[in-house]
């Protein structure tokens, strides 16, 4: 079996076991930090007490006085002999004392043993848990060694890029602490140990001190403390002494390499040091990766699901932000009604969700010639399996006359609904153009037969007008270069500031009674808010009696309108294909011809954020050296990170394929952003190429065998639904 086989369980592994393990591996983490200065507090200590000798005599008759019978736990020589620490469950006696004078000292000393609960902590979680940190340390050791082979080692500046990049880097370090201690639970390289004395009974430090003063020079004495088997540990700058209520017995052997490599103390305070290091890479991983798993959790879950508890149900199934727009003044209107509705798009929705409501209020668009909108085809598919028996709606419609299926979105998703069993409270209402007065009609009509009583309508639907100024035009494509399509890169100014982001819409209207033309905005209110960039390819129409032209809106902005002419529009929010939210969040961006329209001003607002996430544009058209649109402004993406991987397909060119021949032929990297890194995918260009993608994407998700062709196409659509794929097509 293949690793991209078994990748998706390899991931899943790893996330799971280290989410779960976390409150264990930081308690183990931090309580490992403490203990890897104690060589180095160690190091100290006997550099003090090496500067200078204690007056044995003095100290003895001190201890002795102090002890009372073995109330001294430990005592730690200070100030080069001078002074020494206590230790000691009466406060009365702990602290620090002159040795001279037999005084308190100006400085006492804690006398709670801040190492000793730390040890406890990591070897047993204070709770005699030993094996459940032995296991802690197989998993954090198989987690660290799987974590490379999840993602090549690529820096991005975001927190799981930092993550990626400290656990690949810093592997050799960081793995030391791990893999240690499971080698200290199997036995391997414990060393020799020479067996431990034992008291006939236990011995206090004071007794301690007066047996070693018969055989050792305590004048360099550095610490003293209560141990096993009844003893007393003697450490002096000579040698560490078990004492017992008999003798001094000297410690040799001592612990082995890997026990030294894993407390740290092989080289003293440096040795010590390097495990406070490791202890901080460790905490570092820890914390970015439950960090990075919680915000993505929080984005995933962070839906257009209704709120809950409301009665009303207020759906939409919109393709470029203009039935989600009239969903929120229709809950907006309700809400001042006293009433409560939800608010859902039902790319977010099962047939079965509209059960519990009284009604639901349904506004649908139609795109192309009069197709559902992407985001609602899951929902669509779903009606033909469902019974919505008891479930009441009332549908508007958005269309325009000048399409062949006037509606035919509404009129699909209408049809659908009843065929299952659902009921309408009142016949479609179609909308053509300026919504504000059908709409008012429609919800008031609705409510009346709801029984609801009168519904405020007042609030305005329509976004206000801008009027803009010409400010430059430049051709982007080449005609010598070939057959290449007339487009145009348009700058618009406006007096005032305005409010837009990259994938908005600019609506502009070429004459009385005639629709607008929708124009995807490539520039961002957040970099410029006045400047507004276009993307404009000149339209030429022929019909059947052999006319022909051009279309009129599209040739006011690149040839008839003067530099600094106005024109008046508006501007629509379209926030189902604005950039996310987190300029670190992975996006791959996948454009053909005048497709790339919003995809500059998404890079532009990347770069000005500063901390722009990975970035891939994969970009088509006819010839690379006539029709590479906006080849400046990319190339000076690539150069200043906003933009991280490009790819292109010219079908003219010889060797220059398609895009979904060229998504298929990247087929491993582009697996490993939609899965690993969770990518936002915008797809924007004409609809049969949008549909390519799609099954392009479900072709190269079974291709490794993780999924089959069914499943691979039902998570398309399942990330369709969830906003993970954005669509913005036409015909």
């Amino acid at each position: 079996m293949s690793l991209s086989a078994i990748k998706p369980l390899l991931i899943r592994l790893h996330r799971w076991a280290a989410l779960v393990l976390a409150p264990v591996f930081l308690l183990i983490i931090l309580s490992g930090t403490v203990l890897a200065f104690r060589p180095i507090v160690s190091g100290l200590a006997t550099a003090s007490a090496a500067a200078g000798a204690v007056d044995a005599t003095a100290l003895q008759q001190l201890i002795t006085r102090l002890d009372g019978g073995g109330g001294v736990t430990s005592i730690s020589v200070a100030n080069g002999g001078a002074a020494v620490d206590v230790a000691s469950g009466s406060a009365d006696v702990a602290g620090r004392w002159d040795v001279q004078a037999g005084t308190r000292a100006a400085a006492p000393t804690s006398s709670v043993d801040v190492f000793g609960i730390a040890e406890k902590l990591h070897k047993s979680l204070l709770l005699g848990l030993g094996f459940v940190v032995e296991a802690a340390s197989f998993v954090m050791l198989a987690i660290m060694i799987i974590g490379p082979f999840l993602s090549l080692l690529r820096f991005r500046n975001s927190l799981i890029g930092w993550h990626r990049a400290v656990g690949w880097c810093l592997l050799p370090l960081s793995i030391i602490a791990p893999l240690t201690a499971v080698m200290i639970v199997l036995g391997i390289g414990e060393g020799a140990r020479q067996p431990l004395p034992r008291a006939s009974q236990p011995v206090s430090i004071a007794q301690a001190l007066t047996v070693a003063g018969k055989d050792i020079d305590l004048a360099h004495l550095v610490s003293a403390r209560t141990f096993r088997g009844g003893t007393v540990l003697l450490q002096t700058a000579e040698g560490n002494y078990a004492v017992t209520d008999a003798k001094a017995v000297p410690l040799t052997g001592g612990k082995g390499l890997v026990q030294q490599i894993h407390e740290g103390t092989w080289a003293g305070a440096w040795s010590g040091a390097l495990n406070v290091v490791i202890s901080l890479v460790l905490l570092a991983l820890t914390v970015t990766g439950v960090l990075s798993w919680f915000r993505r959790f929080r984005r995933e879950r962070r839906a257009a699901l209704p709120a809950g508890g409301g009665d009303l149900l207020v759906a939409y199934a919109s393709q470029t932000g203009t039935a989600a727009r009239l969903a929120e003044a229709t809950a907006a209107s309700l809400r001042a009604s006293g009433l409560r509705p939800d608010v859902a798009s039902l790319a977010r929705l099962t047939p079965e969700a509209l059960k519990p409501y009284r009604a639901v209020l349904l506004l649908a668009a139609s795109t192309g010639e009069g197709d559902v909108p992407d985001s609602a085809l899951r929902f669509l598919r779903a009606l033909k399996t469902a019974s919505l028996a008891g479930v009441r709606f009332a549908m508007l419609g958005l269309g325009d006359r000048s399409y062949a299926h006037f509606c035919g979105g509404a009129e699909t998703l209408r049809t659908a609904l009843v065929g299952a069993g659902a009921a309408e409270i009142a016949p479609l209402v179609r909308v053509d153009g300026d919504p504000q007065a059908d709409w008012s009609r429609w919800l008031a009509g609705a409510a009346a037969r709801l029984g609801l009583g009168a519904v405020r309508t007042e609030a305005s639907v329509k976004d206000e007008g801008v009027r803009l100024r010409l400010a430059e035009r430049r051709r982007l494509d080449d005609p010598e270069a070939g057959d290449t399509q007339e487009t145009w890169a348009v700058t618009l100014e406006s007096e005032a500031k305005l409010a837009f982001r990259p994938g908005d819409l600019l609506r502009l209207k070429p004459g009385a009674g005639e629709r607008e033309r929708s124009y995807s905005i490539g520039s961002s209110s957040r970099v410029d808010p006045r400047r507004i960039e276009l993307t404009v390819r000149l339209h030429r129409w022929s019909d059947a009696d052999g006319r022909s032209g051009f279309g009129r809106m599209s040739a006011a902005l690149v040839r008839t309108l003067p530099l600094g002419g106005t024109i008046d529009g508006h501007i629509e929010a379209h926030p189902g294909f604005n950039p996310p939210g987190d300029p670190s969040w992975p996006i791959l961006m996948i454009a053909t011809g005048s497709g790339i329209a919003p995809f500059p001003g998404f890079l532009a607002e990347r770069r000005a954020s500063l901390r722009a996430g990975p970035a891939w544009l994969i970009f088509g058209n006819r010839l690379r050296g006539g029709d590479f649109l906006w080849k400046d402004r990319i190339e000076a993406a690539l150069g200043n990170g906003s933009l991280t991987r490009l790819d292109t397909a010219f079908s003219r060119d010889a060797g220059g394929g398609r895009i979904p021949a060229r998504l298929i032929a990247q087929a491993e990297p582009v697996r490993r952003w939609l899965l690993d890194d969770k990518a936002i995918v915008y797809i924007c260009g004409r609809r049969e190429m949008a549909r390519d993608v799609m099954r392009a994407l479900a072709a190269i998700l079974a291709a490794d065998g993780s999924h089959t062709e069914a499943a691979a196409e039902a998570l398309t659509e399942e990330w369709l639904a969830e906003g993970r794929i954005r669509i913005d097509a036409f015909d």
